[in-house]
């Protein structure tokens, strides 16, 4: 049984910055929820794909329709260097790793792990493993179709936490642009989801429907959304779908490059690049079926 705590800026269903916002976040909590082989900790909140309060209602509301015992706690509301104080988020952390060792999903900006580990550096010796959204081979630009360069979201969000988060010598999975960008959830998917006739996958759909309609409209070689941060749920029920190697980081803050690669020094983690054969079906249909 995995322990995990999932820091997160879900934003399923909020409108911010004039649009729809990315969605997929909802999608690895209900994942985690709904796991016989995870047991979920808590929730931690920081901002990033919506405003702080959003996300804690969003997160909120993803627990109360599964009639979950998870705690939901507020983290940062803005980047490091502008808000360095210790969160209710930051605390759950640290006294959930004083009692055990656990996993986190880090599927937001790193502000709330970066806190943890200036404030608590004596509890990162209990954290099995830190997998997180962001990263990207030497050289690599993100793009979609002809469009591009995209952000490594993520990380770009608060670079400085991510700076201090790779130099903790916490073990890390990376697991970014390059990876889950070779899989979509379509509108047939949302209406799959839909076609369960409960009242997750209702929600589900319901937030969902305005995402899908802004990535494919912006991106319209792509036929849905990218399910990120699920990959991160999906690496602990099968790592076997996965093509990952070992890799060194580093951080280049001028331009805003987070690079992996097997011939840099320093402590190797692993990343992932794709997909073994059957694993990218696989992986989307366990998104799928995974909401209800």
């Amino acid at each position: 049984m995995t322990k995990l705590i999932i820091d997160t800026d879900v934003a399923l269903g909020v409108w911010a910055q004039g649009r729809p916002r990315d969605i997929d976040d909802g999608f690895a909590i209900v994942e985690a929820i709904n796991s016989s082989s995870i047991e979920l900790l808590g929730i931690t909140c920081v901002f990033g794909n919506g405003p702080l309060d959003e996300v804690y209602r969003v997160a909120t509301e993803i627990v109360e329709l599964k009639t979950a015992t998870v705690p939901v706690l507020m983290g940062a509301q803005e980047p490091m260097a502008v808000d360095g104080i210790v969160t209710p988020a930051v605390e759950f952390l640290a006294e959930q790793l004083r009692k055990q060792p656990l996993t986190i999903a880090a599927i937001g900006p790193l502000t709330n792990i970066a806190l943890l580990v200036e404030h608590y550096p004596e509890v990162l010796h209990n954290i099995e493993s830190l997998i997180m959204v962001a990263g990207r081979s030497k050289g690599a630009k993100f793009y979609i179709g002809d469009t591009g360069p995209v952000q490594d979201f993520n990380f770009e969000s608060d670079i400085e936490a991510a700076q201090k988060v790779m130099s903790a010598n916490i073990p890390c999975v990376l697991m970014g642009f390059e990876l889950t960008s070779q899989v979509c959830i379509t509108k047939s998917d949302l209406q799959t989801i839909k076609a369960k006739g409960n009242p997750t996958a209702q929600y589900f759909y319901d937030n969902s429907a305005a995402w899908c309609d802004h990535w494919t409209k912006t991106f319209p070689v792509d036929e849905g959304f990218h399910p990120w941060d699920s990959a991160t749920i999906a690496w602990l029920l099968n790592a076997g779908w996965f093509v990952h190697e070992q890799r060194g980081a580093r951080i280049d803050a001028h331009n805003k490059k987070f690079e992996c690669d097997p011939n840099f020094s320093g402590p190797k983690h692993t990343y992932c690049t794709g997909f073994t054969q059957g694993g990218a079906k696989a992986f989307v249909e366990k998104v799928v079926s995974e909401v209800y």
